[in-house]
């Protein structure tokens, strides 16, 4: 959360909130409605559950039952930017009219990560794990004699998923795999302009307080009041898709394109084996050529990255090539790729090594030990679709 002064002065009051990393806002400050008390007060709890506190008593009253530490008292002038974290409880006044923008930042947690790239694996092992979970009365195992329904069906399925989970953490990428160089470094080169802008708070009410521009109440609380904000996200933020997910709305070559032929990595990024490193490739990426996408005469290839077709001479077309490379995609329900490339290439040894890895996934084989012979494209390392195990679990 941050909160950036333009004009007048206000005094913010801090204090620790209790539960570490909130998962939701832990006071009812924007809803009173029984439904949002519930979930916020059932997380909040599970939080202190799973944390230094365990008698699991956390209420919405602020005081030393549900916060710890001093209050911190800062003063904002116009030109000043304040962060601070969520879970902080907080108290705002105004000593002097003015206007402020505050900005609520929705972060992935490691949770939810490893979450997706869990089902992810799951649904590419074993068809059991895409099966639709159904059940019937008297189906189940011991009542009728009979080895079939849900529950026997799942734990079967989950005597299998302790290996898939240490095989994967052991013998291909790990956490590498996971998180690929390109999500822990800031965005490079031709990217799509993003859409969507910050949006400035309302009108100010009354004290000089900002509301919100929807129908909620106040993201900062009254003078007396302290609340605690969490920068996650609440249930009714969920939106269900609409079932026409294979359509696509745009050519399936719109996004960022990397030129293979000439790629560094940002400053400071190296693709060098460690020591006694062996080369796995990323159970979780998927490569495919987009010309089995697009088909050879959709006159997708040369598509700049601001969405343009070049005209590019027929022989220069003809020599090169994109592969879309996808990594961690079906772990949600639109199947989107927490990274998504277009590999874009006309040199012959890297078309070669390219195709190579395309028919290893064909048929089944490991493009990993297709590679060992030959230095694989440091921008397949980079984004994703191999990496180094040392076997350390690092």
């Amino acid at each position: 959360n941050f909160t950036i002064q333009l004009s007048g002065i206000k005094r913010w009051t801090l204090r620790r909130g209790r539960v570490p990393h909130p998962l939701r806002a832990t006071t009812p400050h924007y809803s009173r409605e029984a439904s949002v008390v519930e979930n916020q007060l059932k997380v909040a709890r599970l939080s202190c559950l799973s944390g230094t506190v365990t008698d699991g008593k956390y209420g919405f009253e602020y005081g030393d039952n549900n916060a710890v530490g001093p209050e911190e008292t800062v003063t904002l002038h116009p030109g000043d930017v304040l962060y601070f974290p969520s879970g902080m409880w907080h108290r705002v006044e105004t000593v002097e009219p003015g206007v402020s923008l505050n900005v609520s930042l929705m972060g992935t947690t490691y949770a939810a990560l490893v979450c997706e790239a869990l089902q992810h694996l799951m649904v590419g092992s074993d068809e059991g794990w895409r099966e639709i979970v159904t059940s019937r009365p008297g189906g189940e195992e011991g009542e009728d004699g009979s080895s079939g329904g849900a529950v026997h069906r799942l734990q079967g399925l989950l005597g299998g998923l302790g290996k898939l989970v240490d095989d994967f953490v052991t013998k291909k990428g790990g956490a590498r795999s996971v998180l690929p160089p390109a999500l822990c470094h800031p965005p490079m080169g031709n990217e799509e302009e993003e859409e969507g802008a910050l949006e400035e708070d309302g009108e100010e009410g009354e004290n000089g307080e900002e509301s919100e521009p929807d129908d909620e109440e106040e993201n900062e609380c009254s003078n007396d009041e302290m609340s605690n904000e969490n920068n996650g996200r609440d249930d009714d933020d969920e939106a269900l898709g609409d079932g026409d997910d294979d359509e696509l709305s745009e050519p399936p070559s719109s996004g960022i394109i990397i030129p293979m032929d000439d790629f560094e990595g940002p400053l400071g990024w190296t693709c060098s084996k460690p020591q006694n490193a062996t080369l796995v490739k990323n159970p979780l990426a998927s490569l495919m050529a987009m010309a089995d996408i697009a088909g050879p005469s959709s006159g997708l290839l040369h598509q700049g990255s601001n969405g343009e077709r070049s005209n590019g001479d027929k022989k220069q077309k003809e020599s090169t090539k994109q592969y879309a490379l996808n990594v961690n995609f079906a772990g949600n329900e639109m199947m989107e790729s927490h990274i998504r490339v277009i590999l874009e290439t006309a040199h012959p040894t890297l078309i070669e090594q390219m195709d190579n890895y395309l028919e290893c996934e064909a048929q089944g084989r490991d493009p990993g030990l297709a590679a060992i012979d030959s230095d694989p494209p440091p921008c397949l390392f980079y984004y994703g679709y191999f990496s180094w195990n040392d076997m350390a679990g690092s």
